[in-house]
């Protein structure tokens, strides 16, 4: 199982831990980190993750991200497929480029998730790559037949 992880749930950990699920998608997140080490779940990396990831003006965030990106197994560059997607799904959709740029690498990974804390791009993506939740992952994952 291939799992593309966006910024929102990879910088999960860092957001305020009263408001529960924060608290709840950042130990989900630090279960999928495990599982990736284990192989029971591959993580997909993307240049796109990396870009974003280097404008984080946090230094401790930006370093346990790049921690993350070391333990994956899978890499999509962008390239001319990925943008001409991107600027599709910017248009027809209203993505903000950056999230357009996010899907259409999982896409061309051909990822089995594209994980997000950003409800947003749930709501708005129209296409086949399976967007979900942290938390409905972990439902999905651990009642794989539901």
């Amino acid at each position: 199982m291939i799992l593309y992880l966006d910024n929102s749930f990879l910088n999960r950990p860092f957001d305020n831990p009263n408001v529960t699920i924060n608290r709840l998608e950042g130990e989900i997140l630090f279960l999928l980190i495990n599982l990736a080490e284990k192989d029971k779940v591959q993580l997909a990396n993307s240049s796109v993750i990396e870009y974003e990831n280097s404008l984080n003006p946090f230094p401790n965030r930006k370093a346990f991200v790049e921690e993350v990106l070391n333990k994956t197994k899978i890499y999509q560059n962008l390239n001319a497929q990925i943008e001409k997607r991107s600027k599709q799904l910017v248009k027809d959709l209203g993505m903000t480029a950056i999230d357009a740029l996010h899907l259409a690498a999982a896409e061309a990974a051909d990822v089995d998730f594209f994980i997000t804390c950003d409800y947003n791009i749930i709501k708005k993506y129209k296409g086949n790559l399976k967007i979900i939740k942290p938390l409905d992952f972990l439902k999905l994952y651990e009642n794989p037949n539901n």
